[in-house]
């Protein structure tokens, strides 16, 4: 073949060194265009895998994160150590108040988030015929709702021993109080009683005198026997704090006894001054009845004002807690688009989230009664907790409702499917769904099948079954029901179509060279096969040759990358 500059300084250059160039010209364009080609082809599947990865690291550092918080809040919620004092235990409701309104709502988020990362890379895994994503061991979304399920039902019996024990330490604080109330009242009557009952002034007082003396006794003895209650009350209290280990029973048992021992000599002073007026009142013939009458009824009417200043002085408490009525499962309507559906619940969902406000109103208003040691509410049989429960559950489903319906797009967008179809499918599905519960048992699924015409064997059965339920959840969701009837009329990348490019770009060679990877390839995509491909180790290799075929079987879950 001649060269250029010959056949330029030729004058009539021979006509097949002309016909073999321009045959040299259309090969080496035709190949450049399949390289184009296969590179193009090479970038989507390498993109859609690194997407897949992105998504599937993010979900295993949010579960890691969040199993994390959880098992280090269990602990702290199952520390139920009694506290003696008032002021310390409403510091931990303070605490376990925070940690529901502030540290808790953020994880609810995370968990839900959780959830929709995890269905939404189950379908673009399915769309892309990857296999289905399984993440490490304990981090299941079943794993971190077991967890999650362990978490409320310890917060719950956390929230449930706060409350038993601030009603003890109320009824402590309240026994306290009226112990302490007792004790001043009886202290206060018998200041300078042992100093009156001690004085011999009988011994020179007239007889007039002595019959006021006596009759003086004799209603303070009334009055000493109407006062006899209330120090066995005041005993009475004193061994139920004992009993209910108050914090400041050396003090309160101290008062006691000195109240008691205090008692005792007023009785012994008592018996001995009245044997001494029964002494000299032997010498007196003549009594003051008068003055006697009006001694027993003032010492009842005193007594009976000293009990009733008590009655007064008394603290009084009431319990109650109020509820709400739980919210509703959403539904819609099968019969409307799904972009439709999409905004009819996106807007529900926004009239949700305006309902805050008055969640966090609620919730004030709770915080107030159980300041005020309310707990018990006549007027409804629901509690905060109930509540709380189902505002979670209500936001954790509108948010998994969304997020199926955008995976139902995406499916229909990626399949080409349309609305009416998706609506036969809906259709198809709600009939065999017998236990309305979005899920399909298997036999109810085989007896779909077998309505559409479907022939099926026990092993074909299970085969159809492995590639709706890869989890082997034994049920079929709508979702994984829509895959499989679109499945064979989607057009999707095989592991045979990305190893036919890269067989394009490495000239029908059995390997690829890093030099080609970096020539053919933007430099990102690239990079991303240099570091996963294997090195090629056939009897043909080269230094520097990578297998690319080892690595498009695994990109497709055929083998490990």
């Amino acid at each position: 073949m001649l060269d250029a500059e010959d056949i330029v300084n030729t004058p009539k250059p021979d006509e097949k060194a002309i016909m073999t160039y321009v045959s040299c010209f259309y090969h080496a364009f035709a190949g450049a265009e399949q390289a184009e080609t296969a590179a193009n082809r090479i970038c989507k599947v390498l993109a859609v895998n690194q997407e897949n990865e992105k998504l599937m690291e993010e979900y295993e550092k949010l579960a890691s994160e969040l199993l994390e918080w959880i098992r280090r809040t269990i602990p702290w919620l199952e520390n139920k150590t009694p506290e003696k004092a008032m002021s310390a235990m409403q510091k931990k409701l303070e605490d376990f108040r925070d940690y529901r309104r502030v540290h808790k709502p953020p994880r609810v988020q995370e968990k839900c988030q959780l959830e929709i990362n995890f269905n939404t890379l189950q379908t673009k895994l399915r769309l892309s015929n990857r296999p289905a994503f399984m993440p490490s061991e304990g981090k299941m979304v079943s794993d971190i709702a077991n967890a999650w399920k362990g978490l409320e039902q310890v917060e719950k019996g956390y929230e449930e021993w706060l409350l038993l024990e601030i009603r003890r330490l109320e009824r402590l604080e309240h026994l306290a109080e009226k112990f302490r109330q007792k004790a001043t009242l009886h202290e206060s009557w018998t200041r300078g009683k042992e100093e009156l009952l001690s004085q011999r002034d009988y011994e020179s007082a007239s007889l007039m005198e002595i019959r006021a003396l006596v009759r003086k006794h004799e209603a303070f003895e009334s009055d000493l026997a109407a006062h006899q209650d209330r120090v066995e009350q005041i005993a009475a209290i004193a061994q139920e704090l004992n009993e209910l280990d108050y914090h400041d029973a050396a003090a309160v048992n101290s008062r006691c006894q000195a109240i008691c021992d205090q008692w005792d000599t007023l009785g012994t002073l008592t018996q001995k001054r009245r044997d001494a007026l029964e002494r000299v009142e032997k010498l007196l013939e003549t009594i003051d009845q008068l003055y006697l009458e009006f001694a027993k009824r003032a010492a009842p009417f005193n007594n009976w004002m000293d009990g009733a200043t008590e009655d007064l002085q008394d603290m009084f408490i009431v319990h109650s807690i109020e509820e709400i009525q739980e919210i509703g499962r959403i539904s819609v309507d099968i019969s409307s688009s799904l972009e439709d559906q999409m905004n009819h619940l996106k807007q529900y969902e926004q009239n949700i989230i305006s309902y805050k406000t008055n969640i966090d109103k609620l919730e004030g208003d709770h915080q107030l009664i159980q300041e005020s040691l309310i707990f018990d509410n006549k007027h409804t049989s629901y509690s905060m907790e109930h509540i709380r429960v189902g505002w979670e559950q209500l936001l954790t489903t509108i948010a998994r409702t969304i997020n199926e319906v955008e995976n139902q797009i995406l499916t229909r967008d990626a399949k080409g499917i349309s609305q009416e179809q998706m609506n036969e499918f809906r259709a198809s599905f709600n009939h065999f769904d017998r236990k309305r519960n979005g899920m399909m048992d298997p036999d109810d699924f085989r007896a779909c099948l077998i309505s559409m015409g479907y022939d099926l064997g026990e092993v074909e059965f299970a085969r159809i079954m492995t590639l709706v339920d890869s989890n082997n959840t034994g049920v079929v969701t709508f979702q994984a029901f829509i895959d499989f009837m679109t499945r064979e009329t989607a057009e999707t990348d095989t592991a045979e179509q990305v190893m036919a490019s890269f067989k394009i770009l490495a000239s029908d060679k059995s390997y690829i060279t890093i030099e080609e990877l970096r020539r053919e390839l933007p430099p990102e995509q690239a990079e991303y096969c240099i570091s996963r491909m294997t090195k090629y180790m056939g009897a043909d290799t080269v230094s520097g040759a990578l297998d690319y075929v080892s690595f498009s079987s695994a990109l497709y879950g055929e083998s490990d990358l």
